[in-house]
């Protein structure tokens, strides 16, 4: 990382500011207490400063109610699209990305090694990291059948209506200055699960474009990074953000809840006063509502009283056009129509989803039928009933010619 001044918490009982040196060498920091929250908002102001350009992952939404005004701030949905492409090279940004459905998920060993090669047949095809289309790999990985991979494909069919825009590229993430705000989602696992994936995509463009020169800061740590009984899988992920060259910052309000691997890695630490006192063996008392920076590096430790930092809140960064209806997707459409007369919604977003999100596919076509490129009418269906089919409209003929050249 570039050097950056010194990030100014507070203010030391003992007189003069106190401040964490950053030293450009991958430091690692965890934020701990009940108090997580007010540190991780201070680390974020701190950074802005000292010349850095953070990106904050804030799953429990807390520092996008509060810092909004003085960092641009996106809803996760706007560069969920964007972390199931592949980034060069695929095959380090696909082991990556099956790391990440694995902590999110909480998987065990066997069924990481069935990720892992669902996710280079879904890199060979070259197809989307999304749920929907590991959901229909799975059944092909070679080597594989049986107890585990139905278990597996349980677990990945409830995130099949996990959808998004493409609003945002990951060019605009890495350039920092922004919070993505995880709260909005509709379940849990569905913002743990995005994190992780947003977490994959980051190291694989540091990865193959050598960018170390990030700051990124974690919210509630505890939820993607989680202490198990047992050792279930490779801690994959985890491992390659804790060699990542940049700084990390980690905030969580349950130190118990964390893996003990983070716990380790991290040279600096902050308490709030609970849980400083909370540590085994420490004998020096602080007063409530203060701070302690406690520096693995040089095993000091400075008490202090955080600064203030006003609230200023914004309107979240507006929502891109949209660029998921891209000619492919408008002409593949068009074709299938065309070539299957009895095309309905569903089965036209059921065929087409394996390439595209659902959301995406039904917007599009949804689209084009208020365009008059498509009709929705009633057709025989041999010995059955009349279904509801869509007829490519001499306006969608016309557009099909086009796309074709």
């Amino acid at each position: 990382m570039s050097p950056v001044s010194p990030l100014w918490f507070g203010y030391a009982h003992n007189g003069g500011r106190a401040t964490l040196d950053i030293d450009g060498h991958g430091t690692k920091v965890l934020l701990l207490g009940s108090r997580a929250g007010d540190l991780a908002a201070l680390a974020v102001l701190s950074a802005k400063e000292a010349g850095a350009s953070p990106i904050v992952f804030d799953l429990d939404g807390s520092l996008a109610n509060s810092l909004s005004g003085y960092l641009d701030t996106y809803d996760y949905h706007s560069f969920l699209y964007d972390s199931f492409r592949l980034e060069e090279p695929e095959s380090w940004h696909c082991q990556l990305a099956a790391a990440a459905y694995t902590v999110a998920l909480d998987l065990s060993a066997e069924e990481e090694a069935i990720m892992n090669s669902a996710m280079q047949v879904v890199a060979s095809d070259g197809t989307l990291l999304s749920p929907v289309s590991l959901h229909d790999v799975l059944g092909k990985v070679e080597g594989f059948r049986g107890f585990y991979v139905d278990k597996l494909s349980g677990k990945i069919g409830v995130l099949r209506l996990f959808d998004s825009v493409d609003d945002e590229g990951f060019e605009r993430m890495m350039r920092g200055d922004l919070i993505v705000d995880f709260h909005r989602s509709p379940y849990p696992q569905a913002a743990e699960l995005s994190m992780a994936l947003f977490i994959a995509k980051i190291l694989a463009i540091a990865h193959s474009k050598g960018q170390d020169d990030a700051f990124l800061l974690v919210t509630e740590g505890h939820r993607l990074f989680k202490a198990s009984p047992r050792p279930a899988h490779s801690n994959r992920l985890l491992t390659h953000l804790l060699d990542w060259r940049a700084t990390a910052v980690f905030s969580s309000a349950q130190q118990q809840s964390l893996n003990p691997l983070l716990m380790q890695a991290c040279s600096v630490r902050v308490y709030s006063s609970e849980a400083w006192h909370s540590q085994p063996g420490r004998v020096q008392g602080v007063l409530s509502g203060s701070f302690v920076l406690h520096d693995r590096r040089s095993n000091r430790t400075k008490t202090f009283v955080p600064r203030r930092i006003p609230t200023k809140t914004a309107q979240y960064a507006p929502a891109g056009a949209g660029r998921f209806v891209t000619p492919e997707l408008t002409k593949l459409i068009l074709e299938e129509v065309g070539r299957f007369p009895l095309c309905t919604p569903e089965s036209l977003v059921q065929y087409i989803t394996p390439d595209f999100l659902p959301a995406d596919v039904a917007s599009a076509v949804s689209g084009l039928e208020k365009q008059g490129c498509l009709v929705l009418e009633p057709k025989e269906s041999g010995s059955g009933p009349r279904v509801f089919a869509y007829t490519l409209s001499e306006k969608g003929r016309k557009l099909l010619e086009e796309l074709r050249g």
